[in-house]
């Protein structure tokens, strides 16, 4: 059975992946950070299609949580697909700036993409597999959420690059860069601001997770195309 391993599985986009993962016949393996009922609330959510879903607890900014969650992939069968889709978002001025949250930002963003790539890129070579990366659009127009967030997504994107180039041709590497989406952390938005996101997008609305999750398994499953970055936000940013 084809495995893939889905970061940040248990909430948001995270776990409308694992679910249409799971949909598209794959087993999963998924991360998630320990909070009560998360893990469950996923596996309870992609039941139901025959496949195996299986949560890890490991934090992203841990290597040796890393090693151990590629590791439970593998324990699971082919590992032929990686969506890294942990993150996570503090609004941050720039005279705010604090050592600890800018390296956090990168290690969440940045390092932990390359260090599992680095770890599952003999599998997915051999299964000619796909990693797609989870960025923001915030990362290919310049952020309104300040530095560390801003420049961690623009370098999730040229990881994304610079993987492509030295992984091909058995693996290919795509980035997502979603818009607003309509998830707990965008509830938390005041309304006021959510309408002004709404007005400013030429769709008229957010996006949902399931709408990003499908575009996330759909551009891993596009045979002809590597090393580009799907802009998914209703029109705000366009390329």
């Amino acid at each position: 059975m084809s495995v893939a391993l889905v970061t940040g599985g248990s909430r948001g986009i995270g776990r409308a992946v694992v679910v249409e993962a799971a949909r598209r016949g794959y087993d999963v393996v998924f991360s998630h950070r320990g909070r009560e009922h998360d893990e469950a609330d996923t596996i309870a959510a992609a039941e139901g299609f025959g496949t195996k879903v299986v949560g890890v607890l490991a934090s992203m900014e841990d290597p040796d949580d890393l090693a151990r969650l590629a590791e439970a992939a593998r324990a699971l069968g082919e590992v032929q697909l990686l969506l890294t889709c942990a993150g996570f978002l503090v609004d941050t001025r720039l005279a705010e700036v604090t050592e600890e949250g800018w390296w956090s930002s990168l290690d969440v963003h940045v390092t932990a993409p390359m260090l599992l790539a680095r770890h599952l890129a003999p599998d997915l070579a051999r299964h000619r597999g796909a990693i797609v990366n989870v960025a923001s659009d915030g990362g290919v127009a310049g952020s309104v959420h300040g530095a560390p967030y801003g420049t961690s997504k623009a370098a999730t994107i040229g990881l994304g690059h610079t993987l492509a180039r030295e992984l091909a041709p058995h693996v290919r590497v795509n980035t997502l860069a979603p818009g607003p989406i309509a998830t707990d952390m965008w509830d938390a938005v005041p309304e006021a601001s959510r309408r002004a996101v709404e007005d400013a997008t030429p769709l008229g609305r957010v996006g949902t997770p399931e709408e990003i999750a499908r575009c996330a398994l759909d551009l891993a499953s596009w045979t002809y195309v590597t090393g580009q970055t799907l802009v998914v936000n209703g029109g705000r940013v366009m390329k």
